[in-house]
């Protein structure tokens, strides 16, 4: 390890201890290391540049702190498992250093601290990092498998004797990414055995019980981790997504009642406004993001975030009021939005106040307005755009009449939620997109809108047209085999070897494993055929060397 070689990004609001801090490194050694004020800046690097080890404060000044900066670079795709994380911070506060365990950071720094001890927690991260490099860009590239032998083969090899706690809450990680829960469950179990107030397996016990399944086992286990000041916030976040699961909306805004209101994250907040809308006391969700906005008046981002939350849910008290009734709280909705938009704004709340703007333009019955905005926001970078906010671009897109639109959003949305990593994020993302479900109707009757007008343009010889017909009805409802048929048919015949996330021989091979009726496998070996006799016109860079190809070469 070449410590000129290693890129080094310190995140300190305050100005000399960042400069003590750069100069330290360089004695050390370490001769690339940026430093920043805020994660605005951080993320613009991360964005053209590979960190290797990012050292975080906790307190940003007036941005977001360092447990939301580095959830945020998580949720953008921004981080890699490569990216080592040492917290360095002089809070020592349960409830602050509980939110930082949660992210699981390689190490933690307490101020004030000697110049050894820094040094020392430096060079032992990278020490790992170094070893455990190929089994994190495995991870990277969701090569779990491979990076699970590379693990065993590491532990088995004792080279690294005084980092068991780390390679163990890798081998974690990486069980629960495989879906081996039980044998997730045993090693934290093994854990806790030894030592039963290990916070890290703890949690990641209650996390292995409720993905197995066992939801009233990690009920039972949070239950018993309220009232302490290390456990109690957390748990109650839990056990109110496990009642918003079960639709059992009361119940958990009594749980998010036991946490006090200054102590809410942003992620927990948003969560109990949804949960006050859920049972229809939107007064009361105004009244809480109001309140948190107001406390948050110094810190841009949060202040500008919970602004656009709020005028959504004036937008929502719109929507529920006849066309004549609907000014007043339009116009506050609109004041929010302004509110939001004033000053810099990330490229997500960017994108997050766009279509509260056409929203609102659509409940005032502009159309013109509302579709010229949805122009403009469609050629912004949505990738940034976060579930809550795409939910709303879908129902821009549908209010507009573009249901094929509409549907493919949803279906990105679905596919964010299944990435998300925070879990109160996810339960907020699960129930907005539930709620747009219900608007756009049951998916098997629109499945079969886009599957029909597939099938007339196929008919007319418009394959390339009708592919992506298909591909909506596919994407609503893969469940329905003809549809997957249609679509691959459409690939063939258009010659291509993909469509948007649809790739032609991965779906003849998703399709080949499924028990089909006699008429659809006759169908499916018919393509089959075709696929071999112009092989080279559907293979994708990789495919040559995957199992893809096997089952059409049979």
């Amino acid at each position: 390890m070449e410590r000129r070689k290693i890129n080094i990004a310190v995140v300190e609001d305050n100005g000399m201890a960042r400069i003590h801090m750069r100069n330290h490194l360089v004695d050390m050694g370490f001769m690339d290391v940026a430093c920043y004020s805020h994660g605005r800046d951080l993320k613009r690097d991360m964005k053209v540049r590979q960190i290797d080890l990012i050292l975080m404060d906790f307190h940003l000044g007036d941005h977001k702190n360092g447990v939301e900066v580095m959830q945020e670079l998580g949720r953008e795709k921004l981080l890699s498992h490569t990216t080592s994380l040492i917290f360095v911070t002089s809070d020592r506060l349960p409830l602050i250093i509980g939110q930082i365990v949660d992210i699981h950071p390689d190490d933690l720094v307490i101020k004030p601290y000697t110049i050894k001890i820094l040094e020392k927690t430096i060079i032992n991260t990278l020490t790992i990092r170094k070893h455990c490099l190929p089994i994190l860009k495995n991870m990277d590239e969701k090569k779990y498998e491979k990076a699970m032998v590379q693990l065993q083969e590491l532990s088995d090899s004792n080279t690294l004797p005084k980092s068991r706690t780390a390679l163990l809450k890798l081998k974690a990680r990486l069980l629960l990414k495989l879906e081996r829960f039980e044998e997730a469950i045993q090693l934290y179990q093994s854990v806790l055995d030894s030592a039963a107030n290990v916070i890290w397996a703890k949690w990641g016990l209650i996390h292995a019980q409720y993905l197995m399944g066992k939801i009233d086992i990690s009920e039972d286990l949070l239950k018993d981790m309220l009232g302490a000041h290390l456990t109690n916030d957390k748990a109650c976040e839990w056990l109110a997504r496990i009642c918003v699961g079960r639709q059992e909306y009361e119940e958990a805004e009594e749980y998010i009642d036991l946490i006090k209101e200054s102590s809410l994250s942003m992620a927990a907040a948003k969560l109990k406004a949804y949960v006050y809308q859920l049972q229809n006391k939107t007064e009361k969700a105004i009244d809480l993001l109001e309140k948190k906005r107001i406390n948050n008046k110094h810190i841009r981002e949060k202040h500008a975030e919970l602004s656009l939350e709020l005028a959504r849910c004036y937008l929502t008290i719109a929507e529920s009021k006849q066309p004549n009734e609907r000014a007043k709280p339009i116009q506050v909705a609109r004041f929010l939005i302004g509110s939001a938009g004033r000053g810099y704004l990330e490229e997500n709340l960017v994108l997050k106040r766009d279509y509260a703007n056409i929203l609102a333009a659509i409940l005032e019955n502009d159309q013109d307005k509302a579709m010229n905005l949805l122009e403009q926001a469609d050629l912004k970078e949505f990738t940034v755009a976060d579930v809550p906010t795409m939910t709303d671009a879908i129902k821009a897109w549908a209010s507009v009449g573009d249901e094929k639109r509409a549907a493919e959003l949803l279906f990105q949305s679905e596919e964010k939620m299944r990435d998300t990593e925070d879990l109160t994020e996810k339960t907020i993302s699960s129930m907005v997109i539930k709620q747009r479900e219900e608007e756009m109707g049951a998916r098997r009757p629109r499945a079969l809108k886009f599957n029909k007008e597939g099938l007339q343009l196929h008919s007319q010889q418009r394959y390339e047209e009708s592919v992506d017909y298909f591909y909506q009805a596919y994407l609503l409802f893969p469940k329905e085999a003809a549809f997957g048929l249609n679509l691959l048919q459409g690939l063939i015949e258009s010659e291509v070897s993909e469509h948007k996330e649809a790739k032609t021989l991965r779906i003849f091979n998703e399709l080949d494993k499924r028990d089909l009726n006699n008429a659809n496998r006759k169908r499916l070996n018919e393509i089959g055929r075709r696929i071999s006799a112009n092989k080279e016109a559907f293979l994708l860079e990789g495919d040559e060397d995957d199992d893809i190809w096997n089952s059409i070469k049979k």
